[in-house]
């Protein structure tokens, strides 16, 4: 037999898995099942409108008689089958902040997708994004119901969205879900992004050994490759090869990994989560241009690399910004190593809003180092600040500014000094904060309320106190913090805080009025009720809680809706998570303006 049919034959023999499976998709040990697309096409059966002739029945009956009546065929009624999940995984279990295995057992499953595709993970809100994470990785039965993708799935792609890659690889290592081939692509890519070397090549990516595409023939090429079955690995290139599928990028990038070689490997058109794994594989950086065409899992491994080149750090740093990817330690640490010229810093003030974020919150921050004068230091400070209050990311400019912000003094004529109050609390520096306020500050107590310390204990009792004398006032005297003391006693009231008992007999009232701001749905608010009181939907309440606070915000959610949603975080055995967004709620929070004053109309002369 000549070579060249010596190798046809084995490419034939490589091949005829792929065949097998594309034509019988089921395991061997497994009888068959049937779908419509097992079925000839319509168009090789008889045409729609040809008339069959009639058919002889029992007792010389006819169906003429029948069709005669015009009785319509018994109807037949087509659904989704629920999806096969396989058992239960998850990194959070009762013995580390999981939430219970049975959170999802109540709710509908398309319900469930829906707000799981659209939850915060990815955010540069600290609070929000860790009440998804701990919901997402919280080993649980997945909901039942007709499904499109498996619940795990999502879960998967949201942390590796969210830039969780380690938390993505781990979940993506325990799961199993036979004959599904959306979840195997997307845990191969968890696995391989995360650099999981011990599992990428074991039955967790058994897809390679019959699926045709090329990434999964790439990845059937490395690990035969590594494991030392050259002949496969070479018949497998050929059939790349064959199919116009050759990569030289992955050529180069394997070769690099067998003989321990850092060659670049060029520019890569379509790079895949292989091709990172590669280069983590070679000791290479996954560069910020590869990082651009990918998502925020590569964003992150490229802004976290030192051998990329700082500004391609930068850029990759500023495309994942708003998922909470990076920490804000680290953006600081980026940001204050870009080399930017004095010429600069002289219009920072006017050139920081045409600005990227980072980079204007950069610009404005060394602006304000280099500045000796107090007051314009503190308004770049301000412009910092207010930029990030308008992007939604103030949390995030409070701590890249806060250091500047405790250094300066108290300025008691400064009309933004409250913004500063709000960033250093966010910042988690409340006893700066509190050189900012004076005696009868409602944002005193929110820095009590923050970060509790009995020694304060009688100075919050008392403004609470006197607090709710002033709000149940009738008529009320004018007062702009009216709203915000009415949140800041609700919250403390359902924190369990030291509220004196007639100051907590009437937080309940002014917690059943309805303050101005933006609120949820009726429809929405009832079903978050109703799910909160029910362990086997508690998965559905926190998701659906977390969604409106990101969809409302809470700078401008109403009062009485926010300490009813801090409320029910407690009510269903989540008492950080409810501290948590009370603090937040209270930094973030700002009352609406008072309404015009009214003015009688003028008489007609």
């Amino acid at each position: 037999m000549s070579g060249f049919r010596i190798q046809t034959a084995l490419l034939a023999l490589l091949l005829a898995p792929v065949a097998l499976a594309q034509s019988f998709p089921w395991d061997s040990d497994k009888p068959p099942v049937l779908t419509p697309n097992d079925y000839p096409p319509v168009a090789d059966q008889a045409p729609a409108t040809a008339t069959a002739p009639p058919q002889a029945l029992p007792g010389n009956q006819s169906v003429a008689p029948a069709m005669a009546q015009n009785q319509p065929p018994p109807s037949v009624e087509v659904g989704t089958l629920g999806m096969a999940e396989g058992p239960p995984v998850g990194l959070l279990d009762s013995s580390n902040g999981g939430l219970g295995q049975s959170i999802w057992n109540g709710s509908p499953r398309a319900d469930m997708e829906a707000l799981l595709e659209r939850a915060p993970l990815a955010s540069a809100d600290p609070v929000l994004r860790g009440l998804t994470e701990q919901l997402v990785l919280t080993k649980a039965d997945a909901p039942i119901g007709a499904a499109q993708r498996a619940f795990t799935t999502l879960r998967i792609e949201k942390l590796l969205d969210a830039g969780l890659i380690e938390e993505a690889g781990a979940l993506a290592a325990q799961a199993s879900i036979p004959d599904d081939t959306d979840f195997a692509r997307v845990q191969a890519d968890a696995l391989l992004t995360a650099n999981r070397t011990s599992d990428v090549c074991t039955d967790k990516t058994s897809t390679r050994l019959s699926a045709p595409e090329p990434f999964w023939l790439q990845l059937r090429v490395y690990c035969a490759a590594t494991s030392g079955d050259q002949p496969t690995a070479d018949l497998t290139q050929s059939v790349l090869a064959a199919q116009g599928k050759d990569d030289k990028a992955f050529d180069v990038l394997l070769d690099d990994v067998l003989n321990h070689k850092t060659a670049p490997p060029g520019a890569i058109a379509q790079p895949t989560a292989l091709h990172v794994f590669l280069l983590q594989q070679a000791g290479l950086p996954v560069t910020g241009d590869i990082a651009a065409k990918m998502g925020t899992a590569e964003d992150l491994l490229a802004a976290r690399d030192p051998r990329n080149p700082l500004p391609a750090r930068l850029a990759a740093a500023e495309r994942i910004v708003r998922t909470g990817a990076l920490n804000p330690a680290e953006l600081k640490k980026l940001g204050d190593a870009e080399d930017i010229p004095l010429s600069r810093f002289a219009n920072a003030f006017d050139d920081a809003p045409k600005l990227s974020f980072l980079e204007g919150q950069t610009v404005l921050r060394r602006a304000a180092q280099l500045e000796p004068r107090p007051q314009a230091k503190a308004a770049l400070l301000v412009e910092a600040l207010s930029l990030g209050e308008r992007e939604g990311l103030l949390p995030l400019a409070a701590y890249l500014q806060s250091d500047m912000i405790a250094a300066l003094k108290p300025m008691p004529d400064l009309t933004d000094a409250r913004l500063f109050v709000r960033a250093l609390l966010l910042a988690g520096l409340p006893d700066r904060a509190r050189h900012w306020l004076k005696p009868g500050d409602v944002m005193l107590s929110v820095a009590d309320l923050a970060a509790p310390d009995p020694a304060y204990d009688a100075e919050l009792s008392a403004a609470f106190g006197n607090d709710a004398v002033a709000l149940t006032k009738n008529p009320p005297d004018p007062d702009p913090d009216r709203s915000y003391k009415a949140l800041v006693l609700g919250l403390g009231d359902v924190l369990g805080a030291p509220v004196p008992p007639d100051a907590k007999a009437q937080a309940g009232a002014l917690e059943a009025q309805n303050w101005g701001g933006k609120r949820p749905d009726p429809g929405i608010m009832r079903q978050i009720e109703q799910a909160s009181g029910r362990p086997e939907r508690k998965g559905e309440a926190l998701l659906l809680i977390v969604d409106q606070l990101h969809e409302l915000g809470l700078r401008d959610l109403s009062p009485d809706v926010t300490v009813e949603f801090v409320r029910l975080l407690g009510a269903m055995g989540l008492p950080d998570a409810a501290r948590a967004v009370a603090c937040e709620a209270a930094m973030l929070y700002v009352p609406p303006p008072p309404p015009p004053p009214v003015t009688a109309p003028v008489a007609a002369q």
